[in-house]
C-alpha cells in the first residue's frame, strides 16, 4: 500500500523570500560600491557574502516555485529535490567565497593598504540593518524548508560579518591599525565556512538518501512491531524526499495475508501519528515459523 506525497499548493514563504531578496540585493550594491571606494577588503568580503545571500534567496525562490509542479511519468516524485540541489549549490558557493577571501586577506596581512573609513563604516552599518531586516522577514515565513533555513542562516552570519567590518573600521579610524581590515576579512570567512558546513552536510545527506537525523529507525521498527498482526519487520529504508517530507519502505511479516490491508492501514496511522511519516510503501509477506 502506498500513500503518495501531496502536491504543494504554492511557493510557501515566497513573499518573504522576495522581500528579503530585494533588501539584500539593494545593500549588496551599496557595500560593493563602498568597498571599492574605501579599499576595504573586509567590506568587499561582506559584500561578497551578501551576493551569496542574493544567490541563496533567488535559488530558494526558484526552488519553492518549481516544487509546486506536478509529478510526471519521467519524474515520479515531481521536482521536490530541486530544493535540495539549490541548497547544495548555495553551500558550495559559500566555500568558494571563503577561499577567495582568505587568499586576499593573507596577502594584505603582509602589506595592509590605507582605508577610507567613512564609506566603510557607513556601508557596514547600513548592511547590518539590512541583514537584520531580512532575517526578521524570513522568520515570518510559514515554511521552515531547508532553503529558507539556509537563507536566514546566511543573512544572520552576514550580520555578524557586518559587526566585524564595523569593529575594523573603528580600529582603523581611531587607532590607525590597518591590520584590522584583513583580520576582519578572515573572521568573516570563518563565519561563512562555519555557517555553511551544516547546511552542505544536510543537503548531501538528503541527496545520498541517508536516514533523517531526527528519526530513530530502531524506534520506528519497535513501533511497527507493536501494531497488531505484525510479526516482524525487515529491509526497512527511511529517507528524505525534501524538507519535511520523509518516505519509507520495508517488508512486514504477517500470519495471514488476508489481513494485510487492515494491518497496513494500522501501520500507516501509527507512523503518521508518531513520526510524521506519510509516504510509505510496504510489502506484506507470510510469516513462517522456523522448524
Amino acid at each position: 500500500m502506498t500513500i503518495h506525497p501531496h502536491r504543494r499548493e504554492g511557493p510557501s514563504g515566497a513573499l518573504e523570500l522576495r522581500l528579503a531578496l530585494l533588501i539584500t540585493f539593494s545593500f549588496f550594491v551599496v557595500e560593493l560600491v563602498a568597498g571599492i571606494i574605501s579599499g576595504s577588503l573586509a567590506l568587499l568580503a561582506d559584500a561578497g557574502h551578501m551576493l551569496t545571500d542574493v544567490s541563496a534567496l533567488s535559488l530558494s525562490l526558484f526552488a519553492a516555485w518549481i516544487a509546486t509542479k506536478p509529478a510526471t511519468s519521467a519524474n515520479t516524485y515531481g521536482y521536490y529535490r530541486t530544493e535540495i540541489l539549490a541548497a547544495l549549490v548555495n553551500g558550495v558557493a559559500l566555500w568558494l567565497l571563503v577561499a577567495w577571501i582568505y587568499v586576499r586577506a593573507l596577502h594584505r596581512l603582509q602589506d595592509p593598504p590605507a582605508i577610507q573609513t567613512t564609506p566603510m563604516l557607513a556601508a557596514a552599518v547600513l548592511g547590518l540593518c539590512a541583514n537584520l531586516a531580512s532575517s526578521r522577514v524570513l522568520a515570518r515565513a510559514p515554511s521552515l524548508s531547508l532553503n529558507i533555513q539556509g537563507a536566514r542562516l546566511n543573512v544572520l552570519a552576514d550580520a555578524l560579518g557586518s559587526c566585524g567590518v564595523i569593529a575594523a573600521g573603528v580600529l582603523i579610524r581611531w587607532k590607525d591599525w590597518r591590520l584590522a581590515d584583513p583580520l576582519a576579512s578572515l573572521f568573516i570567512g570563518f563565519l561563512i565556512a562555519l555557517s555553511s558546513w551544516g547546511f552542505v552536510k544536510q543537503s548531501v545527506g538528503v541527496l545520498l538518501e541517508a536516514s533523517p537525523a531526527h528519526l530513530d529507525t530502531g524506534q520506528i521498527v519497535e513501533a511497527m512491531r507493536r501494531v497488531a498482526g505484525v510479526r516482524d519487520v525487515h529491509d526497512l529504508h527511511v529517507w528524505t524526499i525534501t524538507t519535511g517530507l520523509e518516505a519509507m519502505s520495508g517488508h512486514i511479516l504477517v500470519d495471514d495475508l488476508a489481513d494485510g490491508p487492515a494491518i497496513l492501514d494500522a501501520l500507516n496511522r501509527a507512523l503518521s501519528d508518531q513520526f510524521g511519516i506519510t509516504h510509505t510503501t510496504f510489502q506484506a509477506e507470510l510469516y513462517r515459523q522456523k522448524a
